[in-house]
């Protein structure tokens, strides 16, 4: 017989006797399953290791949960404190000191009911601190928390003196949004005084606080202008306008609201709903935003008190 094919005849066994001690101690396969499949923040979360796999012992499960935290044991039970994204990661090892990994991304939402941000003002002149001022036009002296006596006790009072917008903002941090869920903001607010060459605007969501672009649609009003209207900001920091017939009264109090969908939004007053149309941003991812509230008066004959701003999350 050829001595090259007697060689080969001899090698073959060996191959084959080499892949199988390779089969033999291939490492583990790391697997684990999450439950509930909808998570809420602050409740149990319960991680399961069990279809890990490996013809070894696997001696060793190690959790690294995203968010700093680090656990142990083939079952861990757990809770996120904190709406948002995160990425769980299973290590597991064998007896002979071999490794694997497997990551899943997980959201965490907020229960429908859930209040993420109230300014009161209760706490007077320190409030106005977490409201930083626009410095394009106004100056910090053009605007205070008042006490206002016959109404809800203190509140933002915004002015603005030689033709000049007076803007505030504050931030927002806004958590995933489960299917079903939207974004319902509500503010009140008091005029002043006659409504000549005045205009003052609640913003809800905007993104940066010299531009509307990629923001979501506001109130503005606008005695000079017309009115009422609903702005609908474009993708080029542009807004259409659209006009509705609510003209808020002097000295009164009123409540305006947006609710916030993944679709759409809808605009009322006082519990009266006066538009509703298309929302072209997508709120679903959460994220950080602004709210932006302002006046502007030409005359200093108009002046606005700013109260009970709310955000919540509903069905």
């Amino acid at each position: 017989m050829n001595p090259r094919r007697l060689a080969t005849i001899a090698i073959v066994p060996l191959l084959l006797a080499l892949a199988g001690c390779s089969l033999i101690t291939t490492g583990p396969i790391a697997a684990f399953d999450v439950e509930p499949v909808v998570i809420y923040a602050g409740e149990t979360v319960r991680l399961d290791a069990s279809p890990s796999s490996g013809r070894r012992s696997i001696v060793s499960y190690t959790w690294d949960l995203g968010d700093g935290r680090a656990a142990s044991g083939k079952e861990v039970t757990t809770s996120f404190q904190s709406p948002g994204r995160y990425t769980i990661t299973l290590t597991v090892e064998d007896v002979t000191g071999r490794r694997d990994e497997a990551e899943e991304g997980i959201i965490v939402y907020l229960r429908s009911g859930t209040e993420i941000f109230h300014e009161g003002f209760s706490s007077g002149e320190p409030a106005l601190g977490d409201w930083p001022l626009d410095p394009t036009w106004a100056s910090p002296d053009e605007g205070a928390v008042e006490y206002v006596a016959s109404g809800p006790g203190y509140a933002l009072h915004i002015r603005s003196t030689n033709e000049s917008w007076h803007r505030r903002y504050a931030t927002l941090s806004l958590p995933p949004l489960r299917g079903g869920q939207k974004v319902v903001f509500s503010c009140r607010v008091m005029t002043l005084q006659n409504q000549d060459h005045s205009t003052f605007i609640i913003v809800p969501l905007r993104r940066e606080v010299g531009s509307s672009a990629g923001s979501s649609p506001y109130y503005r009003f606008t005695s000079d202008g017309g009115g009422s209207y609903v702005q609908e900001p474009t993708a080029y920091g542009t807004d259409v306008g659209h006009p509705i017939g609510f003209k808020p009264g002097v000295y009164n109090w009123h409540t305006y609201s947006f609710s916030y969908t993944s679709s759409g939004y809808e605009f009322e007053v006082d519990g009266t709903v006066w538009r509703s149309g298309p929302l072209n941003v997508d709120i679903t991812e959460g994220g950080d935003w602004l709210i932006l509230i302002g006046e502007e008066s030409a005359s200093e004959s108009c002046n606005a008190y700013y109260d009970d701003i709310v955000v919540r999350i509903e069905e």
